[in-house]
């Protein structure tokens, strides 16, 4: 048994190694220098360990051979030059590197396994929290690895906005576990996004009387409050950093879809509410509509003193009502379009309205920090 394994072990690293084999009797062409220590191979004047050296060719050279002499000599040339070298250090094949060092894949594989070491020696526990997938736009997939290293094995590859539970990281890794399936891995931190509470728990329906009423928590800066229309439930799509999507769909697919977009701007980070800006400022956020779209803006306010601009497409087939607010920074955009399976593509003034009422129903709550 002991021989039968060291036989395969023979055989498997023989496999795995690039073998060069020396050149007896060259035929005319290209060649090049192979030496066993890896040092350079003296071109001579004459076929002759004595004669004098004309140069030195270095490890994987090229040498074109023009004719082979016996005695265990080549003639050829390198560079223009014309001269004489022993055969035995010639191959047809381009050598991949001197005889004990590194391949390229080598040295990447060394280099990835000692990332690995400092990873491993870096990671720590931390308090649970949640973390969504940001995927890569070349796959649409991130993989969950068994170690934090690329060259560790994959346990999955998750969609962009899937959520993890983060356990413990590394310098460059976060250990997660999935809530689906409990499978515990790493994910590169470049990777995700860190979220303030789950997306299922973002947003979250109420009854109020005889009203369903939609809360969104925004970062943990504020609580969006409101009456969501009849039929239509308040669901989080996606959170990226800032941004967050959230959707309101009817369980009739032929109601009109209704988004909401919210993402901070920096710009307007000293702004409460769009009550605050100056008519200037107004002027340039109705532009930024009347460039995209042939609009109609309108103003109108919620029932809780915050501006609103309603911006109603008038001129083409997209038929739709973008409704902005602005709170502490805050872009709340909320969109109306048609559904695709409803036979009539434009909005009706009837569905206009519910969307504004939507929006004059909406309420922004500072959420309350804890120490």
């Amino acid at each position: 048994m002991k021989k039968t394994l060291s036989l395969i072990l023979t055989l498997m690293i023989l496999a795995s190694v690039w073998v060069v084999v020396p050149v007896s009797c060259a035929e005319a062409g290209q060649y090049f220098v192979y030496t066993s220590n890896g040092k350079p191979l003296n071109m001579r004047i004459e076929p002759n360990k004595n004669a004098k050296v004309i140069m030195k060719l270095q490890f994987g050279d090229e040498f074109w051979v023009s004719e082979t002499l016996g005695g265990g000599w080549s003639y050829g040339h390198h560079g223009g030059q014309f001269g004489y070298v022993m055969t035995r250090f010639l191959t047809k094949d381009k050598p991949a590197g001197k005889p004990g060092e590194e391949t390229p894949e080598e040295k990447e594989r060394r280099q990835e396994q000692e990332k690995l070491a400092d990873e491993l020696a870096s990671e720590k526990e931390v308090s649970p929290f949640y973390i969504a997938v940001v995927a890569t736009r070349a796959t649409g997939y991130i993989n969950f690895r068994i170690g934090p290293s690329k060259i560790t094995a994959r346990v999955a590859s998750y969609p962009d906005g899937k959520e993890l539970i983060v356990q413990g990281e590394t310098t460059n890794w976060y250990k997660a576990t999935d809530p689906d399936t409990q499978n515990v891995g790493y994910i590169n931190k470049n990777f995700v996004t860190v979220l303030a509470k789950p997306l299922s728990e973002a947003a979250e329906e109420v009854t109020q009387g005889s009203e369903k009423l939609g809360k969104l928590n925004v970062n943990g800066e504020f609580d969006l409050t409101c009456k969501l229309p009849e039929g239509y439930n308040l669901q989080v799509v996606n959170v990226h950093g800032n941004k967050i999507v959230a959707s309101l769909l009817s369980e009739d697919i032929t109601q009109p879809q209704m988004y909401l977009n919210i993402a901070y701007d920096e710009t307007y980070g000293e702004v409460e509410r769009m009550n605050d800006m100056s008519e200037d400022d107004l002027k340039i956020l109705e532009n930024s509509f009347k460039e995209l779209n042939d609009v109609e803006i309108t103003y109108r306010e919620t029932g809780h003193g915050t501006k609103l601009l309603v911006a109603r497409e008038t001129g083409s087939d997209d038929d739709f009502v973008d409704i902005l607010a602005i709170y502490k920074g805050y872009f709340i955009e909320f969109n109306m379009t048609p559904s695709p399976d409803a036979a009539n593509k434009e909005l009706t003034d009837e569905q206009v309205q519910t969307c504004i009422d939507f929006l004059t129903d909406v309420d922004f709550i500072p959420t309350e920090k804890t120490e």
